[in-house]
């Protein structure tokens, strides 16, 4: 007679099951040391932000990411939102229908989001994956992204009088991103892993021009749930359109901020 408990883990140690990754969820909170850049019209003449309409001040924003991820497979999640002021400098010309004063008041809100969908289709190096212990991972892939941007700029003259014009674009993307990780507690006892992230994407706005954006950072995980991350962000569109108003802002900045991985 066959001994069916001893069958059954023949037949189990024979097969075993297949590994499956398991979801990852990566938190990443930090401040985005950004300024705003690029350029204005509004039924008048040109304008650049930072230089005539005096929107220049550095701004430590809130940027935030939430990371979800199954090999080999990644859906990221990124969003910001801050306002700037300051005073022209210009004098002349107008901006919706207001003439542009040195000492006027002048503002400028952001609000955006960002989602995308990567795939790690390349591993270059080891198995791509953090679940293991490889020396080195290198890996590329594609990614598309859809954003969401909402921005408001309004101007006040001597007299108290605002103009302002506000608008919402949603864009298209498609680009890569480049990942480097490294397990260095052979030589550094008290770092966990070292990660070095490139990526890039562009595309167009619906209701403007092309749009486009970097990122990179160096990321030191500290124990396997907690790291901090230093790094650069950019992003830039170009000619959104609402009713007579053209901007064309570029966001360019060094980013700051934890990494905690559940």
């Amino acid at each position: 007679m066959i001994d069916a408990v001893a069958l059954s883990a023949a037949l189990l140690h024979a097969q075993p099951l297949p590994d499956v990754a398991p979801i990852q969820v990566d938190v990443q909170p930090g401040l985005w040391l950004t300024r705003i850049r690029g350029e204005t019209t509004c039924g008048g003449a040109m304008f650049l932000l930072d230089e005539q309409m005096g929107v220049d001040d550095r701004m430590a924003a809130f940027r935030g990411g939430l990371t979800v991820s199954r090999e080999p497979w990644t859906a990221k999640l990124m969003a910001t939102s801050f306002a700037a002021s300051g005073t022209a400098r210009a004098t002349g010309g107008t901006w919706a229908g207001q003439v542009v004063t040195a000492g006027d008041a002048t503002a400028f809100e952001t609000t955006w989001m960002q989602f995308e969908l990567q795939w790690d289709k390349w591993p270059r190096r080891g198995d791509g994956s953090r679940r293991t212990n490889d020396p080195l991972d290198l890996i590329f892939g594609p990614h598309i992204g859809v954003s969401y941007l909402d921005l408001e700029q309004q101007l006040t003259n001597g007299g108290g009088a605002t103009v302002r014009r506000s608008g919402e674009w949603w864009s298209a993307t498609l680009g890569g991103h480049l990942a480097l990780q490294a397990d260095l507690r052979d030589m550094l006892p008290m770092i966990q892993q070292m990660r070095v992230e490139v990526a890039g994407g562009a595309g167009m706005s619906m209701g403007g021009g092309m749009v486009w954006s970097i990122r990179g950072g160096l990321t030191l995980m500290v124990s396997p749930n907690v790291g901090a991350t230093l790094g650069y962000r950019l992003m830039q569109f170009n000619e959104l359109e609402k009713d007579d108003w053209t901007v064309s802002p570029r966001f360019p900045g060094l980013f700051m901020g934890l990494n905690i991985t559940f």
